[in-house]
């Protein structure tokens, strides 16, 4: 899965230039529930058991290398106590939490029902082990939250947004989504179509974010089943977030409640490449040279 992905990618990071190879290209073999990146790349939105896996190995040697771009993102809080380092973090010397993203950064209501999934999954993990039960939770969270108490309601009067040195004014929104690939919750295109000059049309090697708007629970809904777009609000590669109060954030499906500060994500030093499965089917050669 995604996370998995991450891990591994880290896990390069640490070997570095210790390493015989300190960049080796990376495939991925989709067995976590959104596969986002797998996606992207054409591996598949997930993986049955029944491709042999003589076939997926000669597609690793015919896929294209390509650049996967990176994010540092930091969280600064405003509070002098000393938070709890979560999961992938590094600390640094003034309680900053740093973490690489590879996918994208969710702050508002989309990491709002991730926390809520997270913490079912935590409570019974048993109960997480196929594809279509995970997704059927993650739409059960979603209804509750529509019922429920809106804990995200008015996110834009709670949050200041700058990018690239310019103050960015936002829509009435409960959710942020900023984006390094063009697939988020399983699949969804959440920037949408190609259908103005206004913005450059995104990648993943570009050196640029896509940030977007959500408005509720029904619009959220809307996106991953491709009825719409989220609301496109800018493009830009250093991104300042102020956060007036606590807010659920999540990096790369990674959940949690961020106190009110600072978030900055910018480009990260790391490198990755990636593997990209070729669209062509590999022609049987050695019928050929026969």
């Amino acid at each position: 899965g995604d996370g998995t992905v991450g891990w591994v990618l880290q896990c390069l990071d640490n070997v570095g230039q210790d390493s015989q190879c300190s960049n080796p290209p990376c495939a991925i073999v989709p067995l976590g529930t959104g596969n986002d990146l797998a996606r992207v790349l054409r591996w598949g939105p997930g993986y049955g058991g029944d491709e042999d896996p003589l076939s997926l190995l000669r597609d690793v040697i015919d896929a294209e290398e390509i650049r996967l771009d990176r994010w540092t993102v930091v969280f600064r809080p405003i509070s002098e106590d000393t938070p709890e380092a979560i999961g992938s973090a590094q600390m640094n010397e003034d309680n900053a939490q740093i973490f690489v993203m590879n996918n994208y950064f969710g702050l508002g209501l989309d990491a709002d029902l991730c926390l809520d999934f997270h913490n079912a999954r935590e409570e019974k993990p048993e109960k997480f082990n196929s594809r279509l039960h995970n997704k059927g939770v993650y739409v059960k969270v979603g209804l509750r939250k529509m019922l429920g108490r809106r804990m995200c309601k008015d996110l834009q009067k709670e949050i200041k947004l700058e990018v690239d040195g310019k103050h960015i004014e936002l829509p009435p929104i409960e959710g942020i989504v900023i984006l390094n690939i063009m697939s988020w919750g399983s699949g969804a295109n959440a920037w949408g179509p190609e259908k103005d000059e206004k913005f450059t049309k995104p990648n993943h090697w570009d050196g640029m974010l896509e940030v977007v708007g959500v408005q509720g629970v029904v619009h959220l809904g809307q996106i991953q089943s491709g009825l719409r777009a989220a609301i496109r609000i800018v493009q830009g590669s250093h991104i300042k977030i102020h956060m007036n109060c606590d807010v659920p954030v999540q990096v790369d499906g990674e959940p949690w409640i961020q106190p009110a500060g600072d978030i900055v994500v910018l480009k990260s030093a790391l490198k990755a490449t990636m593997l990209k499965k070729s669209k062509m089917k590999r022609r049987n050669t050695e019928r050929e040279s026969g």
